[in-house]
């Protein structure tokens, strides 16, 4: 999906409303896969049983169109937007949208993680957005695309 205008990229974080079993979470992520592929977004969803961690990126105008509807998404609460910034080059460029379920003690060990109030002050700092979505594509982006991550 070569492009040769700046891309927009979000990261943010929520929890569920409910408890949310992982196949319940993998039927969601099918549905994003297709969307996302016909909508030129990519990305990667990091999931604990307790938080969600979504990188989205593509063209600016749709990924704030999708990020405002999924912040309006009644199975979201605690929204909050850790990241956003334009990007010359996908980090995810192959992923329509990738699954991690992760343990909760490695979702709090990712930088800023630990204490979500202070999350956008130290990702606002300079090299902090792309080291978060640097450690993310390291730990999560080897296994195969779109696929889950045990």
């Amino acid at each position: 999906m070569p492009t040769t205008e700046m891309l927009h990229q979000i990261v943010y974080v929520s929890k569920p409303t409910r408890s949310m079993a992982l196949s319940e979470v993998r039927e969601l992520l099918i549905k994003a896969q297709i969307n996302n592929h016909f909508k030129d977004v990519t990305g990667m969803l990091l999931f604990d049983g307790d938080t969600f961690l979504q990188v989205l990126e593509g063209p600016e105008d749709t990924v704030m169109t999708l990020f405002e509807k999924i912040e309006r998404d009644p199975r979201h609460t605690q929204f909050t937007s850790l990241v956003q910034r334009k990007i010359p080059q996908r980090d995810f460029g192959d992923w329509s949208m990738g699954l991690a379920h992760i343990e909760s003690k490695h979702m709090r060990s990712l930088p800023g993680l630990m204490d979500i109030q202070s999350a956008r002050s130290m990702l606002s700092k300079s090299g902090a957005a792309e080291s978060l979505v640097s450690l993310i594509k390291f730990r999560y982006g080897d296994s195969d695309k779109d696929a889950e991550v045990a």
